[in-house]
């Protein structure tokens, strides 16, 4: 049996990565001057994967670092060490450690060769963080720049709200270091790097990740279906249309519908089962976070699955008694900032496709 060649959930690289040739050429040639880049694009479009794709493939030395899992102030400069250990010699850190103002607990693991850090725990004290974005300037050059990538930076502010003020204040005396900086909510990355009164203010180069366009997604599902069935055709543009060229959602309805293709054989319907079975799957995540929204959220996110009428409309209102304008368009806001609506120049749709399907099935029964 041939092995699926789709994958989801994870960092998605080699057989199962999707074009992005455009936006790889683009990043490279930020990644090779002395500018800080800024990538901006909803959960799930890929742009984690395509940054350790460009990063690995290259001669650079890079650290990443989830942001959204970084608890506090000590832990983020715990975080950021630990993975600076995994790319230096333990012996040439050692010396450099102990110019800290407040030294660290260090423990090499000689079973797996990790390197556990730790910072005085519940310390508000931003020194120790100071001194570890120090040390990465100190190991690079201005001819071989560490790359230093922040992933969902806009979560800084959870952390410590006086955070931005100091990594900037660090961070623009360094000569050997590339930062990318990467975030899914537009409107607060925005604010941080494009707001006159932000530390921040056109720290680098902002560039925005969309969709992969059909014209590239669609040859990259008919090779790989074409090996195990002739209905590639129908099967990549029956795919597209409900995923509209979603990254994420695309590889995981291509991936079950290729299981069911190598389990079950063709069916005429076999994309729109594939569907079902995927909403019957997630059925109680999607109760749960339905249960999440007022009245208001829900009218709207009712109205958005029954028609593609845009939300802010009178014939919108008129259907679905969505409240004022100003109440409609401060409901999308919010929920465009919780990730589950994406905005598209002037026009706003739902994330996820099957969160969209669940709703059209359940006002059904």
């Amino acid at each position: 049996m041939k092995e699926n060649p789709f994958k989801f959930g994870t960092v998605v690289d080699g057989q199962y990565f999707t074009d992005r040739e455009d936006e790889i050429s683009k990043i490279r040639s930020f990644l090779e001057s002395s500018n800080h880049l800024i990538l901006i694009s909803p959960r799930r479009f890929g742009k984690t994967s395509l940054i350790k794709k460009i990063l690995s493939e290259s001669e650079y030395r890079y650290l990443y670092l989830d942001i959204q899992l970084i608890i506090s102030e000590d832990d983020f400069a715990s975080q950021l060490l630990r993975r600076i250990y995994r790319i230096f010699p333990f012996q040439k850190l050692k010396g450099k450690i102990k110019s800290f103002r407040l030294i660290p607990s260090v423990i090499l693991n000689p079973v797996t060769g990790e390197t556990e850090i730790a910072f005085k725990p519940g310390s508000k004290d931003l020194t120790p963080l100071e001194d570890v974005l120090n040390l990465i300037e100190k190991l690079g050059s201005e001819s071989a720049r560490i790359k230093v990538v922040l992933d969902e930076f806009q979560d800084i502010f959870r952390i410590n709200h006086g955070l931005a003020r100091m990594l900037r204040s660090v961070m623009q005396n360094h000569k050997g270091v590339n930062y990318i900086f990467m975030g899914s909510s537009e409107s607060m990355i925005r604010e941080i790097f494009e707001k006159r009164s932000s530390p921040f203010y056109r720290f680098g180069t902002l560039f925005t990740l969309g969709k992969i366009p059909e014209e590239k997604f669609r040859p990259f599902l008919l090779k790989r279906f074409a090996e195990i069935s002739g209905e590639a055709v129908s099967l990549s543009d029956a795919i597209l249309k409900i995923t509209g060229c979603h990254p994420y959602y695309t590889q995981q309805i291509a991936f079950t519908v290729w299981e069911m293709l190598t389990l079950q054989g063709y069916k005429p319907d076999i994309v729109e089962i594939a569907a079902d079975e995927i909403v019957r799957s997630h059925d109680n995540d999607f109760e749960r976070l339905w249960n999440t929204f007022n009245r208001t959220d829900m009218l709207v996110l009712t109205g958005m699955s029954m028609n593609d009428i845009s939300p802010l409309s009178d014939e919108f209102n008129k259907l679905y008694g969505s409240g004022a304008a100003s109440t409609v368009f401060s409901t999308l806001k919010r929920l465009t900032m919780k990730g589950i609506l994406i905005k598209e120049s002037s026009s706003y749709h739902i994330d996820d496709p099957f969160f969209r399907r669940w709703i059209i099935l359940r006002r059904q029964i």
